[in-house]
């Protein structure tokens, strides 16, 4: 066998790897969702979370009056403490207003979050005498 002139080891090529004999062994699956989880997901407290929070989210924003999305409140976290704030108040990206570029801002300008959510409170049980009001 002649050597190539860049071969330093002297040995000649490797040739291909030879195939495994035996299959790599599968892996367990694993829950998309815990049974806490999925328990929690089936439960009517969760369902009236869901109902609470559609309800905030056809409210104005608590700041400038026009549409909203739904921003989660206080610690821990519940889907009964929610805020009906527009992007330009709840996004970081949107600056200084933001409720996420400063919690504390926000907090100095608007009030406390238990005063935000009180007046939640009162908007929607103005919105629902509106809508009562409207049947009869």
């Amino acid at each position: 066998m002649s050597v190539h002139p860049g071969n330093l080891s002297g040995r000649g090529p490797l040739g291909l790897k030879k195939p495994r004999d035996r299959q790599p062994k599968r892996r367990k699956s694993v829950r998309k969702i815990s049974a806490k989880r999925a328990a929690y997901l089936a439960s009517p407290e969760r369902a009236a979370g869901k109902a609470h929070m559609a309800a905030v989210a056809r409210l104005p924003c608590l700041v400038c009056g026009s549409w909203s999305e739904v921003h989660h409140e206080g610690k821990p976290r519940s889907d009964m403490n929610v805020l009906p704030l527009c992007p330009r108040h709840h996004r970081r990206e949107f600056g200084p207003g933001a409720y996420h570029y400063s919690p504390s801002a926000f907090y100095a300008l608007h009030g406390s979050s238990e005063a935000l959510l009180a007046r939640v409170k009162q908007m929607l049980a103005a919105a629902e005498n509106d809508c009562l009001a409207a049947w009869f």
